[in-house]
């Protein structure tokens, strides 16, 4: 991209700091809410997001190390499949959960209190931004192993052979 202040590497490095620090300020708030307010739906869904924003961390970490590779034989390749369909159910149930707490905010003319679907609606969408979010990253990792396009690769590490040659691995 032009234009841009930082390198692949380093937005990756960004996207990463984010999304773990996200998972603690999901898990934390799963914790709140399940023990202290006894409000164990809304306890689930911040759950939810925590570990989808923990997956989104895992992905980029493993793309950093250079683990997701187009290897036929790589688990991480033959999970990305599975991360897909997991990204696209998310993303159904927790587009669900936000429209009907919404819904039933509006329809119940609620006050803006602790137990309130305003709440459980809010978590359903921050479920719903780390889903699509990963579905959009492990779709580009998918796809950047399917292309023979070097552009298309997450990391592409060069060594330099004996003879003075590069080799991209």
């Amino acid at each position: 991209m032009t234009g841009c202040c930082c390198s692949k590497e380093t937005r990756v490095k960004i996207v990463m700091g984010y999304s773990s620090v996200s998972t603690l300020l999901h898990l934390s708030a799963a914790v709140v809410f399940g023990v202290k307010y006894h409000l164990y739906t809304i306890a689930m869904w911040a759950a939810i997001g925590g570990f989808y924003s923990l997956s989104v961390s895992t992905l980029h970490g493993l793309a950093l190390r250079n683990q997701v590779r187009p290897n036929p034989d790589s688990m991480v390749i033959q999970l990305l499949p599975a991360i897909l369909l997991a990204a696209i159910l998310g993303m159904i149930f927790s587009l669900g959960v936000t429209v009907y707490g919404l819904a039933k905010a509006i329809s119940g003319r609620e006050d803006l209190e602790l137990s309130s679907h305003y709440i459980l609606s809010v978590w359903g969408f921050l479920s719903l931004k780390w889903t699509f979010y990963l579905f959009q990253q492990s779709r580009y990792y998918t796809r950047s192993f399917h292309t023979d396009s070097e552009d298309a690769a997450p990391f592409v590490i060069q060594e330099v052979l004996p003879s003075g040659e590069e080799e991209v691995g």
